[in-house]
């Protein structure tokens, strides 16, 4: 009888600490939202230079905790990037619209933080106008989800630097990393 008691309090002790990780699991909430950073880039000025290719290097600090995740900022277990795309938004050269312009190969498209980084670049010339997309394919996200999941400890920051075929030109690109982002409220 003994034994039939310690076996039914062992079977009730397993199934009440299961029953508490299956309940974790039922109240884990996936958020679905797009983390956004602007870039302004002014390309060499033409004057500086004697050649077809005029340089850029810019820089932002993107902001992890946005909008959609700001009530859930102290319970995130996972980030999880599901696409990254830059659109491009403006391009002018003394304030006037311009066409015919283009990143040269071996441009470089980056998100890092002190640590880590996860680059893109530019195999062949890519002609640009303004409302394209520029989708980055999903090579290694793993790296890519490192830097986003360290985002409390090191600030994140998306990047670009190469060269256009054209001088003294203003570019914005506006940077989307869609994510999933995994909270456990209890």
């Amino acid at each position: 009888m003994k034994t039939s008691i310690r076996i039914f309090m062992l079977l009730m002790l397993t199934a009440g600490l299961s029953s508490c990780e299956m309940i974790k699991g039922w109240t884990e909430v996936d958020i679905d939202t797009t983390l956004e950073a602007e870039l302004d880039i002014l390309t060499d000025d033409t004057d500086l230079k004697s050649t077809d290719a005029f340089g850029f290097n810019k820089s932002t600090t993107i902001q992890v905790i946005n909008a959609d995740l700001v009530d859930y900022e102290d319970l995130i277990n996972a980030i999880k990037a599901k696409s990254v795309v830059i659109e491009v938004g403006v391009i002018e050269s003394s304030g006037e619209p311009i066409t015919g312009v283009k990143f040269l190969k071996d441009t470089k498209f980056g998100i890092s933080n002190p640590n880590t980084e996860f680059v893109w670049t530019l195999k062949n010339d890519l002609a640009i106008e303004t409302d394209d997309i520029i989708n980055l394919p999903a090579d290694s996200y793993s790296v890519l989800n490192e830097i986003l999941n360290d985002y409390k400890d090191y600030p994140v920051t998306v990047s670009a630097i190469g060269e256009c075929n054209l001088g003294n030109v203003y570019i914005e690109l506006n940077y989307g990393i869609e994510i999933t982002v995994t909270s456990s409220p209890l």
